[in-house]
């Protein structure tokens, strides 16, 4: 793995929660709510992986060439938890006003017929009886192309992780305390074009997730 890229550019976005969640767009089932100051929490419950999750989508579009930086704390993970990127439609639609609506469900944004490209990531990734599932997985959308395997290094429960994700065209990272769990080129070798700009977003899918989400930024690579 190489070095976590240091973005050097200016700050595009900064989200406390502390005013609310008008920047933000709740799509599924569960709940999202400001858990206490400072803090967005996912919840879903009594849902199953591939069924209807817990979405949060930003309402902004973001340019290719970034850094999202967030704090993550599972408090419970009979699931896992998914962070979109680069999130856009097919035709450059606003992923959020400019497509059909969704009810939730993971073929909605990933699946081969979803109208959307992006890219997303699991951490937290246990199954719904709690057992975790040994790997964090990488994937560009439509299809669910795995493009990295790494390690999962938000597993313990309870505990607060810090998590950046670089997105710079077809090079894309993903760190955790500052230590690389991801680092890849897209090779490219899918019909569809390399997911660029657009929004990014969350999501909680298990029989019990909850995931509280703090401190995001989003700062340009240059």
């Amino acid at each position: 793995m190489s070095d976590l890229m240091v973005p050097k550019g200016p700050v595009l976005f900064e989200e406390g929660f502390r005013e609310g969640l008008g920047e933000w767009v709740h799509e599924g089932g569960g709940k999202v709510e400001i858990a206490r100051p400072g803090v967005m929490l996912l919840d879903c419950t009594g849902s199953q992986q591939g069924g209807v999750g817990t979405q949060a989508f930003c309402r902004r579009d973001f340019p290719d060439g970034i850094a999202l930086e967030y704090d993550l704390l599972v408090k419970q993970s009979n699931g896992l938890v998914i962070t979109f990127f680069a999130m856009r439609g097919l035709r450059g639609e606003d992923a959020l006003t400019e497509l059909p609506p969704r009810a939730g469900r993971f073929g909605d944004y990933v699946g081969e017929d979803a109208p959307m490209r992006s890219y997303h990531v699991s951490v937290s990734r246990y199954d719904d009886q709690g057992v975790h599932t040994g790997v964090s997985n990488v994937r560009r959308n439509p299809g669910c192309h795995l493009v990295s395997q790494g390690p999962d290094l938000c597993q313990e429960i309870g505990r607060s992780y810090h998590v950046t994700i670089i997105k710079d065209g077809r090079q894309c990272q993903v760190a955790v305390d500052g230590r690389v769990a991801h680092d890849f080129v897209d090779p490219d070798e899918l019909p569809d074009e390399i997911p660029g700009g657009g929004k990014l977003g969350f999501r909680a899918i298990g029989s019990l997730v909850l995931a509280e989400v703090s401190g995001l930024r989003v700062r340009a690579l240059r």
